[in-house]
């Protein structure tokens, strides 16, 4: 599926590239994935487009959007291609998709967006645009999004 890059030069681009696209766009989940539709060369609007619903932990503060981007693109690569494959079908994907929540989990304390950007109510439009309009709120949320593609980008090159 896609270029081959080192797992280095992956790793790199992947962080710098996912940065770029939260720092600039906002939109975690789709940062992370548009990164690696892009290095692997899996582009698809219909994904791409799904994976908006996910930014801002599902629009409510709740699980991270980098770390669903994150999963969608480990399971893009890893998942399960038929439902007729059945339960064992789902085995590869899964376990690469807990092995990015441990190390996202490790990494940042937690896997909820309102504890990692301490927005406590991501319905409340006031307090949102408050932080993204705060230039400090979104280069940290641009290295949340970085990192966790660097760490997508890990567990690529672990199974390559």
């Amino acid at each position: 599926m896609g270029r081959k890059l080192s797992k280095e030069a992956l790793k790199k681009q992947a962080r710098k590239k996912a940065y770029n696209y939260e720092l600039k766009c906002h939109g975690c989940s789709q940062a992370v994935l548009l990164t690696f539709q892009e290095l692997l060369g899996f582009e698809d609007e219909l994904t791409f487009k799904a994976a908006g619903p996910l930014c801002a932990g599902l629009g409510m503060g709740k699980t991270c959007g980098a770390l669903t981007g994150g999963v969608l693109v480990l399971g893009i690569k890893y998942g399960r291609p038929h439902i007729q494959d059945g339960l064992n079908g789902l085995f590869p994907g899964m376990g690469v998709a807990q092995r990015l929540v441990q190390r996202f989990e490790q990494e940042f304390g937690t896997t909820v967006c309102s504890e990692i950007s301490k927005i406590n109510d991501w319905t409340d439009s006031e307090a949102v645009m408050k932080a993204v309009n705060d230039p400090e709120f979104i280069k940290r949320e641009a290295e949340v999004v970085g990192k966790t593609a660097e760490m997508v980008a890990e567990i690529i090159g672990e199974e390559s």
